[in-house]
């Protein structure tokens, strides 16, 4: 990891950070105390930048490169695009890291902690907070919904495969294993059941 900027240091680059979805919401004071508390940092490629297990209540906005997310030692994820975000539900509160986070090329990245949101002033923070914990929110959901759309493709490619081993035990009158694919299938429906009811919680779901 190297630091390339931290602090006030960041304060010449405010325009460029503007541009980002979250801050683009911050006035100039806000988000000149959150650059405050904030490091632009590089990682080199397949370098690691957070661990699965660990503890943290940073959060992380990607700006140039792509990283990949790991969980179990499977790639569950690549973030390519600027602004994408990464480690947030650790600010959510004392949660350790879901997934592994690696630099699948030289990646920069905006490092910041919800702590600068306490030197504001009392009046000014609960807005704050609603506008960090809603983006968070907005991000949570949409990718509940791209997990319910794989789930779905998923249970409609077993769906087929079962029809197929069916008809291939009809004609042969060998046991294949038709009733595993089918608790696999209902295993599914109710996985992609239980995240569409979360994807409708209007919590989630509703715009800031």
């Amino acid at each position: 990891m190297q630091i390339h900027k931290s602090g006030p240091a960041l304060l010449d680059m405010r325009e460029r950070f503007r541009q980002l979805p979250f801050l683009q919401n911050l006035d100039d004071a806000h988000l000149g105390e959150l650059l405050k508390a904030s490091r632009l940092l590089g990682y080199e490629t397949d370098e690691l930048i957070l661990p699965e297990g660990g503890f943290g209540d940073r959060l992380y906005i990607l700006l140039k490169g792509q990283v990949r997310v790991i969980k179990h030692k499977s790639v569950v994820a690549m973030l390519n695009q600027p602004g994408d975000v990464f480690g947030e539900l650790s600010v959510l509160g004392d949660e350790t890291r879901s997934a592994s986070v690696f630099a699948a090329e030289p990646v920069q990245c905006l490092e910041f902690s919800p702590v600068f949101l306490q030197k504001l002033p009392e009046v000014e923070q609960p807005a704050c907070y609603a506008t960090l914990y809603r983006f968070i929110a907005r991000i949570i959901a949409a990718r509940l919904k791209t997990t319910t759309t794989e789930l779905a493709m998923v249970g409609r490619e077993l769906e087929v495969t079962r029809r197929k081993l069916s008809e291939m035990r009809q004609s042969s009158g060998q046991n294949v294993w038709d009733d595993e694919l089918g608790q696999a299938i209902d295993q599914l429906r109710r996985t992609k059941e239980r995240l569409a009811q979360l994807g409708r919680d209007p919590d989630l779901a509703s715009p800031p």
